[in-house]
């Protein structure tokens, strides 16, 4: 595991942003989550230019939500305008099934260059979540997926889509997520695991 850790939030998203920015990546997945909301402030200052950006999962509701991972990066990575290639879920087809085909449709541009990653206390990812069926697809670009647990809906890009990028950064902050990251170590079969497991990972993690 390639592990950077941090004192602060703050001092993870400055070193993220200048990795990014000095990776050269031209087609980069973004995660939704609170954790990478400063790293997405640091990064609007002065955004890469021709890159295509992609979004990585959506929960299954309206852009105007709160809980809608779209319109948070809009407010912060693109708070100054729009870029020209930014692709993300269309919710407001009423119909999940339906947003992952169109997402799939928009797709032209092959493999990811650098993915940004989550990782929560129960080793999901994107919205890849223990237990749920959409781990087991391989022959699609993104899926819909229902997760028990929370009661609700999510699009997601799919596994093999985040092992083909040539390289993965996980942004994970604050003490509850030692315990899932000191299992990920230790080779826990979570989601973050098969997704990080054999290909290049950065991992970058804040103690508080």
């Amino acid at each position: 595991m390639n592990l950077r850790i941090f004192e602060s939030l703050e001092d993870l998203s400055h070193a993220a942003a200048r990795a990014i920015r000095q990776s050269g990546a031209k087609k980069i997945g973004l995660t939704g989550g609170s954790t990478p909301k400063r790293l997405y402030q640091i990064l609007g200052e002065s955004l890469p230019e021709d890159v295509t950006w992609v979004l990585v999962d959506e929960r299954y509701v309206p852009h105007d939500d709160p809980q809608s991972n779209a319109a948070m990066i809009e407010r912060t990575l693109f708070r100054n305008g729009l870029p020209a290639r930014w692709l993300k879920f269309d919710t407001s087809l009423n119909d999940s099934a339906s947003t992952a085909r169109r997402f799939e449709e928009a797709w032209d541009f092959g493999d990811l260059d650098l993915v940004l990653l989550g990782c929560g206390e129960d080793g999901h990812t994107a919205s890849l979540f223990p237990e749920t069926p959409v781990l087991d697809v391989v022959d699609r670009i993104a899926s819909e997926v229902y997760v028990p647990r929370l009661e609700q809906w999510r699009v997601t890009i799919t596994m093999p889509v985040i092992r083909a990028a040539t390289l993965r950064m996980v942004l994970a902050s604050g003490p509850s997520k030692a315990p899932v990251i000191e299992a990920v170590r230790a080779g826990a079969d979570y989601p973050i695991t098969r997704a990080t497991m054999g290909v290049e990972t950065w991992w970058y993690v804040s103690r508080g």
